[in-house]
């Protein structure tokens, strides 16, 4: 394209030069007087050689079939009705006038003046429409393409882009690698870097579409951060919807609703068209894996944020029971997997498409390989939560004092690997914290997914004196904000017997370990459950609840149960599946926030194809999972990031492999 501007530019100059030279009046024959003159026909026989060099560079660089020259008038509609006469010649647009008009003066005066001049120095009807004009830009337009296709024209011979005399020069530098290998060292279709929820599920759809697919992972296992999640997956329906709902007399979700409230749970900064795909995507992929082994709870829940029953729970609450799924999925294809084997560097050629073309990587001993990707390589990688520095750029209160959820791989240098060539990001400070980690170490253990399933069902969250300081239904942010704002260190979530029994979220193993790790508290009587809570140490602290606190805490919230609204904090109370905590045995887990998820990342389209800075798309490079950005806004709704990951994996897959999104896929 550069190529082509410069050509047309140096005919052009050509052309102009020897039209101007031609008009120059003869050496010694200028007056003051008839130098003027003589000023003002070569200024104007140079305004004629610039139009007619326009015309014909364009002519010589671009086929244009013949056309029946002659003048035509045109009835066409701006704001309101106008008549414009085109001249057109066998191979040009000769003029463009506006012979009546009825549009606003004020607002039309820069359209009317300025758009026919520009469609005849470009030879386009592609030129830009007039700012503030737009209706009558738009009917000026259509009157000359009614014109070139009643001489006989083909428009597309006449939507090219105006190259406004820019040269190789004038040009931005191209976004990608200074250096492309001479050869590679393997080659396959696509390449996906990542190997949790969205990069197996990436690799899964491009494989079984038929392409030929590895998969790089840096560390020593498949899962990533995907291993140790807490197992929830959000789905407005599924294959089981139906028959759980009527057994545990819930109110069956809606798409709609689960749209609504995962962007407004993201304080309406998402976009619609990702979380449209998160949503009508979700059940598919829920359904794949239930076709294929995995085993969900006897529960729907309705955690933090959410206003629907849609929230599962795997069987041991743990995300490694979705990546045994996909891992045996994957197993069953030619998909070539590399572990130990980390991307340093992507390739992008800085010529013709500017297309990702293949990876750089190094395994654990050392050895570098350049790995080409015929039709696209999908990055995967996950966040930046286990990257101090980097986050601390984005949010400088999130320091090194303040513990991860994430495993020690979450450093995101997939993204600045991205950033690179020429790769945009959106939203990086959105960095959310999880209230409920293990307060001595920041870990989301399987223990720490109770208190984030429990609030539909009854679960109090109290403070160190043992009050509530929270609307346990609240988005995370909040819950965070608000343990953060306690007056102390750390919080607790509080429940009795009839939870454990009747909840449905919390498992006997699940139960009987975090007692044996001593990271629930179990007691008969409230009395020795605060002993508990109280002969404790918390990052070497203890605390001094009473129990006489904490039971008018409970009394009054059963109240508030028993009336179905709580007045102190709004919370949400669904009469007849919210459970009341008035018997033993009772229990106490202790919690505190941790850093847990970045909402931001790279800019994609819905199709998952990666932006770059000036908002064009990458050829040949595709992202999915957390290390995008623009699904969740400010604050990811919790069992949203399963779907999210899972399902945009999904459609990266399919559209590097075939160009076309899945059929879940909504017409946007």
């Amino acid at each position: 394209m550069l190529f082509r501007k410069k050509s047309l530019a140096s005919l052009m100059a050509a052309i102009i030069f020897s039209l101007t030279a031609c008009s120059t009046a003869p050496t010694g024959t200028t007056t003051a007087q008839s130098g003027n003159a003589t000023s003002g026909t070569t200024q104007a026989a140079t305004q004629a050689a610039t139009q007619a060099a326009t015309q014909a560079a364009t002519q010589a660089v671009r086929v244009i079939s013949p056309m029946k020259p002659g003048e035509y008038i045109v009835e066409s509609k701006g704001l309101n009705p106008m008549k414009v006469k085109v001249v057109l010649t066998e191979k040009a647009i000769e003029s463009v006038e506006i012979v009546e008009n009825t549009e606003t003066p004020t607002v039309a005066e820069a359209a009317l003046r300025d758009l026919p001049k520009a469609i005849v120095e470009a030879q386009s009807v592609k030129v830009d429409m007039v700012s503030g004009a737009t209706y009558t830009s738009t009917g000026i337009l259509t009157a000359v393409r009614s014109a070139i296709e009643q001489a006989g024209g083909k428009i597309a011979e006449f939507e090219v882009a105006p190259s406004n005399g820019e040269t190789q020069a004038d040009a931005r530098p191209a976004l990608g690698s200074k250096e492309l290998p001479a050869t590679w060292d393997e080659t396959f279709d696509v390449i996906v870097i990542g190997g949790g929820f969205a990069g197996l599920s990436a690799a899964y759809t491009a494989a079984t579409d038929g392409a030929k697919v590895t998969l790089v992972e840096k560390m020593p296992m498949l899962g990533g951060n995907s291993q140790i999640n807490g197992g929830v997956y959000a789905s407005y329906t599924s294959k089981i919807a139906d028959d759980l709902y009527k057994k545990l007399n819930l109110t069956p979700d809606t798409a709609e609703k689960h749209i609504e409230d995962t962007i407004k749970g993201g304080d309406f900064m998402g976009d619609l068209k990702l979380v449209k795909n998160l949503v009508y995507g979700s059940p598919e992929f829920l359904n794949l894996m239930l076709d294929n082994g995995l085993k969900v709870r006897d529960s729907i829940t309705r955690p933090g944020g959410h206003y629907g029953y849609r929230t599962y729970t795997t069987e041991n609450g743990v995300g490694a029971d979705i990546v045994k799924v996909q891992k045996e999925l994957l197993a069953k294809t030619d998909c070539k997997v590399y572990l130990e084997t980390a991307m340093t560097q992507i390739y992008r050629e800085t010529t013709g498409d500017q297309r990702v073309i293949g990876i750089r990587v190094k395994d654990k001993d050392g050895k570098t390989r350049n790995i080409k990707a015929e039709k696209g390589v999908i990055l995967t990688t996950g966040g930046f939560s286990g990257n101090v520095e980097m986050r601390q750029k984005q949010v400088p209160a999130l320091t090194a004092d303040l513990p991860t959820t994430n495993h020690v791989g979450a450093t995101g240098e997939g993204l600045t690997m991205a950033q690179e060539i020429g790769a945009n990001t959106i939203q990086m400070s959105y960095i959310q914290l999880y209230p409920f980690a293990n307060p001595n170490n920041g870990v989301l253990d399987a223990t720490a997914v109770i208190p984030f399933s429990g609030p539909s069902s009854g679960i109090v969250y109290v403070d160190v004196n043992g009050k509530r300081y929270v609307n346990e239904g609240e988005r995370r942010d909040v819950c965070s904000r608000a343990a953060q704002n306690s007056g102390g260190f750390p919080t607790f979530s509080i429940f009795g017997q009839e939870i454990v029994d009747k909840g449905g979220f919390i498992a006997p193993a699940q139960l009987e370990a975090g007692i044996k790790a001593e990271r629930i508290f179990k007691a008969d009587t409230l009395e020795d459950l605060v002993a508990q809570i109280n002969a404790h140490q918390y990052k070497d602290q203890t605390i001094a609840m009473t129990a006489e606190t904490l039971k008018e805490t409970l009394k009054v919230h059963n109240g508030y149960v028993d009336q179905g609204k709580d007045p102190d904090f709004g919370k949400v109370i669904d009469k007849g599946v919210m459970l009341k905590i008035e018997s033993g045995p009772y229990y106490a887990i202790p919690q505190w926030p941790s850093v847990h998820h970045t909402m931001g990342g790279l800019a994609i389209t819905e199709k998952t194809e990666v932006l770059d800075i000036w908002n064009k798309v990458i050829p040949g490079l595709y992202a999915a999972g957390e290390v995008t950005g623009g699904v969740h806004g400010t604050n990811r709704l919790g069992s949203n990031a399963i779907p999210d990951a899972a399902v945009h994996g999904w459609i990266a897959g399919e559209v590097a492999v075939k160009g076309t999104v899945p059929a879940f896929v909504p017409k946007q």
